[in-house]
């Protein structure tokens, strides 16, 4: 087959060992006490309600601060208006067949969500290692995919009820997919299928992946072009097409609830805030301009104007991310503005508001894990630093590279290469521009994909640096 590898005994024991570590090191985070997750901030009811399932207790008590580990059945719990369709519904329906087949269906523990996370993360690492294997000095990049993919600021979140998992288990598959046909230099036809199956799985993670449809679409067309035949040809091109649905797919069945309270937050607290003339703001965008007063307010928060019936029924009838995305594509100024003040905290991997711990641990109420957190630091305390100057590559990354492949003395593995290279940076990017245009709470959670992708970018950098060195 096209996608096999020809098998290096010493490779595979290497391999075997590093995938160990990597359990072990989840392993611990996750289920040595004091076991390391994240706190429910009013997420956990949009996947446990469809199962019927609730936290016990399901008042204010833990939420924030503490882990909450048991959930009990409950269907009066479910909030059917802040649902939305995501596939970390995948991962949840094993974990609770496990829990009914192995355990009381009445209850469960949040351990085992971080089992099946766990289960998942493992097997597409494993499936990375294996597909980088014959890479030149592998063994740097698996040590640098060790450090960075077992850092709290990415474990964490498997012992949770966030829908951030499926996003790094489906990307994780996807990259390794996307360098196994880079390396080979043939497209199979169980290679597209998987390739095609992992990208529409990424893009319907969580609402704010939908943009990826676009660049992941493209790359599927790539991979068409090089398909050795007809069969293999039209499961790529069906692969496109089926990730930009998927994509149209999670923007039309988005809720009226999350939708307006996400753009009151861009208008409110991130629109009227930054501009010198918020009246003017508001004309332009055809609301009230008497709904100034609620500058500075968010939906949550004490004397906001999601109270009001009225702004409200505007916000939905007048307003649209399509229409805040033009609002400031056609102020660069203002862009630009509010694209500093998103880098403020656009590298943590250290969501707000969410405590590492349970009560029982004895820690301070919001208190985080610093066991595993060399990779978190970097983030926070040198990406940080040069914010403007990565958004600034990842704008230019994916023109950079389609004048590379106008050359036509590339090679084909290096146009293969560049190909991914510029999906991978545009996926960044859109990520980038998603979460720090879609909404202006919570901003570290909404940009953990962007997060991780820039991550894959990186490694993707040193990987091609490795290959380039030898020659």
């Amino acid at each position: 087959m096209a996608d096999c590898y020809p098998i290096d005994l010493s490779r595979t024991q290497e391999l075997f060992a590093v995938l160990c570590l990597a359990a072990a090191l989840v392993g611990w985070q996750l289920f040595v006490p004091p076991i390391i997750g994240l706190a429910d901030q009013g997420d956990f009811v949009r996947l446990l309600g469809p199962f019927g399932y609730a936290p016990q207790p399901k008042g204010p008590e833990h939420k924030y601060w503490y882990l909450t580990r048991k959930f009990v059945w409950d269907p009066s719990y479910r909030e059917p208006r802040w649902e939305q369709i995501s596939s970390e519904f995948i991962p949840a329906s094993l974990a609770f067949l496990l829990n009914r087949t192995f355990h009381n269906p009445q209850s469960f523990d949040l351990t085992l969500f971080g089992m099946v996370h766990a289960a998942f993360f493992l097997l597409a690492f494993g499936r990375l290692l294996f597909v980088t294997r014959n890479l030149r000095r592998h063994r740097i990049l698996w040590a640098a995919m060790l450090l960075v993919l077992t850092d709290v600021g990415y474990v964490a979140y498997w012992n949770s009820l966030y829908t951030e998992p499926a996003s790094c288990i489906w990307l994780l598959f996807l990259v390794a997919e996307s360098i196994a046909i880079c390396e080979s230099g043939r497209v199979s036809t169980g290679a597209a299928v998987r390739w095609s199956v992992f990208a529409v799985l990424l893009v319907m993670a969580k609402i704010q992946n939908a943009p990826l449809g676009i660049p992941l679409a493209a790359f599927a067309v790539a991979i068409a072009c090089r398909a050795g035949n007809w069969t293999t040809r039209s499961i790529a091109v069906m692969g496109a097409v089926g990730t930009l649905a998927a994509g149209v797919a999670m923007y039309r069945t988005s809720q009226p609830a999350p939708r307006v309270t996400n753009i009151y937050d861009i208008i409110f607290y991130g629109i009227l805030p930054e501009s010198d003339d918020p009246v003017a703001d508001l004309k332009t965008l055809g609301l009230d301009p008497a709904y100034a007063k609620y500058s500075g307010t968010l939906a949550w928060t004490e004397g906001t104007g999601i109270a009001d019936g009225y702004l409200v029924n505007a916000l939905l009838e007048k307003m649209s991310p399509i229409k805040l995305s033009l609002f400031y594509v056609t102020r660069p100024a203002r862009l630009w503005k509010h694209t500093q003040a998103a880098l403020l905290t656009a590298f943590s991997l250290r969501p707000e508001f969410c405590g590492n711990f349970d009560a029982s641990a004895g820690r301070l109420p919001g208190a985080r894990s610093h066991a595993i957190a060399l990779w978190s630091h970097f983030h926070w305390r040198y990406l940080s630093q040069v914010g403007t100057g990565i958004v600034v590559a990842l704008a230019l990354a994916p023109l950079t590279g389609v004048l590379l492949l106008c050359k036509r003395s590339l090679r084909p593995a290096r146009r293969r290469w560049t190909e991914m290279g510029i999906c991978l940076a545009a996926c960044c990017l859109l990520a980038f521009l998603a979460a720090a245009f879609g909404d202006t709470w919570d901003s570290v959670k909404h940009l953990y994909l962007f997060n991780l992708l820039l991550d894959a970018c990186l490694l993707f950098a040193l990987g091609a640096a490795l290959q380039l060195s030898e020659h």
